[in-house]
This record gives structure tokens, sequence and C-alpha cells, in this order.
């Protein structure tokens, strides 16, 4: 198989029921990480890997423990330029949930990082990088030095920040609306990944991100690994002053 047969547009835009879209997205990333070629294509930078990987295989992941134990509900991905990535409707009922979808990352330390595990096939997650030349060009250069980080409160600070940024953006003369939620990817692999980094992200988000700003119901930090979720209403759309914030 071709990779840029592995995905297409249609076949990520159809609608699914939660059991087999995420049997789907998880049989798209057996695929994507079957052979050489196909690691290739997904360290590309190439926009439906990226897209995949962002926010269409974080969304299996999401739906299978928000929505899997209700019937009839269906997925619908949304790759166009809207103001949600995903649609979430009820066989038999006029209702919708829509998502969107954003990921707290520094995009462009990612994208240096993968362009030399592209070259490489390996590379340092946390190492100093050092760039010159413009992509594509004979001159260009990334260097990244192997370097072990502690885990520890100023690199869980700077983590700590991104989502801050990433949420933040959201917030202002944005429109959404009160069916809409604010799917917030984390990396929980390696950053946010013990108990006690939960109850600081926790903290954190009660402390400075529950702003009547943001025009959701409900703003959600999920673990790309599936594990973390936390949950909370926000001002704008909760009745009951007492709820706001709660975890759901």
């Amino acid at each position: 198989m071709e990779t840029t047969e592995i995905l297409n547009v249609a076949d990520m835009l159809t609608p699914r029921a939660v059991a087999d879209f995420v049997a789907w997205a998880m049989q798209k990333t057996e695929v994507l990480s079957a052979t050489p070629e196909a690691k290739q294509y997904v360290r590309s930078g190439a926009e439906l890997p990226t897209k995949f990987y962002d926010e269409i295989y974080p969304l299996a992941l999401f739906v299978e423990r928000e929505f899997g134990n209700v019937r009839d509900a269906v997925v619908t991905p949304n790759l166009n330029n809207d103001n949600f990535d995903a649609t979430v409707t009820f066989k038999g009922s006029r209702s919708k949930v829509f998502i969107e979808i954003t990921r707290a990352k520094n995009g462009y330390d990612e994208s240096l990082r993968m362009e030399v595990l592209a070259r490489d096939g390996g590379v340092s997650w946390t190492g100093p990088i050092r760039v010159s030349g413009k992509k594509w060009t004979p001159e260009r250069l990334v260097e990244i030095t192997p370097e072990a980080v502690c885990h520890d409160d100023e690199l869980l600070a700077k983590h700590l920040s991104l989502v801050e940024t990433t949420v933040k953006a959201k917030a202002g003369g944005r429109q959404y609306g009160k069916d809409f939620i604010l799917l917030v990817i984390v990396d929980d692999y390696d950053h946010f990944r013990t108990e006690s980094d939960h109850t600081k992200l926790d903290a954190f988000v009660r402390d400075r991100l529950l702003s009547a700003d943001l025009d959701f119901e409900r703003l959600i930090i999920f673990g790309i690994s599936g594990k973390l979720q936390l949950s909370y209403l926000l001002p704008r759309y909760c009745d009951d002053p007492a709820m706001k914030g709660d975890v759901r």
C-alpha cells in the first residue's frame, strides 16, 4: 500500500458509531507504524498524519471514555476550518455535541525534533536544539544534543504554561456555544504522568483557566495515553454557581 493511501479525507470524515470509530483509529495506528515507509510518512509533517495524531487519535480515546456506553452515539470528524473538529450525534435525537480539539505543545520545537527523527531515525525529545539554514536547502542543519532532564517543578511549570497558552488562545472574541466542549490534549507519558502531576495540573486549571471568556460548556484536559481526564464545567453556561469548575 502506498503511504498516501493509508489516510484519505473521505475515509477520515466518515460518520461512525463510537466502537467502530475507535476500532478504525486503532487499525490506522497499526498501519502507520507497520513499515519504515509508513513511519517516514508520519514523521514527514504531511497534513493528514499530523491531523490524525493531533486530533483524530486522541478523539477516539476520548469518545471511547466519554460516550462508549451511550447507545447510538455517532462520531464525525471535521477537517474544515470551522470552530469545531468533530461532532457527536445521537440517533433518534436532535442533540449534537461539538468538540474543539487542540494540543498543548510547542509546535516549532516538535517540528524540529520530527525533522531530525525523519533524518536520523532517532531523536532526543528533551535536549537543546541548534538550527541554521532554511528547510529543504543543502545548508539546513538541525542538531539536538541528548540530555537527560529531571522531572522537576521547572519542567512541570513549562508544560503548565503550554496548557495555559493553549486554553487562553480559545478565549476572548472566539464564539462557540453551550453545546461545545474544549478538548485540550496533553502529553501524559512524559510530562503529566504521576498522580502528583495530575493534582498540580488540576489546581493550576482551577486557579487560572476556568474563565467566563471561554465560550464552552466544558473544558476537558485529556492525556494522549487516554488515562488522564480532568473535566470542568465552565462559568458561562453553568447555572448553579456551586457547580462551577466541578469535575464530571
